[in-house]
């Protein structure tokens, strides 16, 4: 998996310098921002070598964790099966991580060349790509829609996977056209109060699945 996640490992590089860079030209014992509530004000702190190697430490345990799944997976040949799916949706999360390390540098130096708006976007076209994925990624004990029912039956999976995909896409564009019309707390609340239900759905829709297919082969489950 290594080799396939070389643009990842780059990604993770040019954070990791950014901080570098960052870390010398700031005051060692500065506090800097590091989260922001959901009316875009700063209500964490923490030191400069925290606030600037932290997203970094992030995606390197991201990426080493992808980079060695195959040899901890039982179903090995469904990770090889989905290395496309999970090189797409890896890469998409370092990029919105390397997004949010340069907010943290940007805010420290208070230029604010990136708001709360563009980070949701990205987040919208991140949920895009991870739904549009999805239906790639084959059964395992790892990645994707892990209920005791869909990793029980490769048709429930895939039917899960489907309808799973398909909202998580329609999660993305709600969440990408929000901060056209809504304030970064409102985004937020529509963020969890569809999110919520999404995934609530997603279990028990691969319970139905899984019980109307035990049904239609005899096995006598009701």
């Amino acid at each position: 998996m290594l080799k396939h996640l070389k643009w990842s490992w780059a990604l993770t590089v040019i954070t990791l310098i950014a901080g570098l860079f960052a870390y010398f030209q700031i005051l060692p014992d500065t506090k800097l921002p590091i989260h922001w509530n959901i009316n875009g004000e700063v209500d964490d702190t923490a030191p400069t070598h925290i606030a600037l190697f932290l997203i970094p430490a992030l995606q390197i345990l991201l990426l080493s964790f992808f980079s060695t799944i195959k040899f901890i997976e039982p179903r090995r040949k469904n990770i090889e099966k989905s290395i496309p799916a999970i090189r797409a949706m890896v890469t998409g999360i370092v990029t919105l991580l390397l997004l949010v390390q340069i907010i943290i540098i940007s805010e420290s130096f208070e230029l604010h060349i990136v708001g709360a708006k563009l980070l949701f976007i990205s987040l919208g076209v991140l949920l895009i790509i991870i739904g549009n994925y999805m239906t790639k990624v084959r059964s395992g004990f790892f990645i994707g829609i892990r209920t005791p029912w869909t990793l029980s039956s490769d048709y429930v999976w895939k039917k899960t996977h489907r309808i799973g995909g398909r909202l998580l896409m329609i999660e993305g564009v709600i969440i990408s056209i929000a901060p056209f019309f809504l304030k970064p707390e409102q985004i937020a609340t529509l963020f969890l109060s569809t999110m919520i239900p999404i995934t609530l759905f997603k279990v028990i829709y691969s319970w139905v699945i899984w019980r109307n297919e035990n049904k239609e082969s005899g096995n006598g489950y009701s």
